[in-house]
């Protein structure tokens, strides 16, 4: 188990990291923010990597449920993939990533 407020850890067979996302761009159109979180999580029998992020708008931003490119930056660095919107009431967005994550390694949960 992990201890609260950490960024990495291992829970039930999940190997995860949390980042924090300051900046949001969804196929070029830049996300009004008040940030999120990126959290990446890995099976560790299989390595299988799948990640989401949960990121709210400073202003209601309406987004259509359909994919996206998503270019993420915060304090640890920048990511970018596809994902596609599974939720959103207009401030608050999750994104499910449906392809590699580029930014991030294995190594990272380290």
């Amino acid at each position: 188990m992990v201890a609260s407020g950490s960024n990495s850890g291992i829970v039930d067979g999940m190997r995860h990291r949390r980042y924090y996302i300051q900046t949001l761009s969804t196929s070029g159109r830049v996300v009004p923010s008040t940030g999120g979180d990126l959290v990446v999580a890995a099976k560790e029998q299989t390595g299988d990597l799948d990640w989401e992020l949960i990121h709210r708008s400073s202003e209601r931003y309406v987004i259509k449920q359909e994919p996206y490119d998503l270019e993420m930056a915060g304090p640890e660095g920048s990511f970018s993939g596809p994902a596609i919107l599974v939720r959103s009431d207009g401030r608050s967005h999750v994104f499910r990533g449906v392809g590699k994550l580029e930014g991030f390694t294995t190594a990272d949960f380290a």
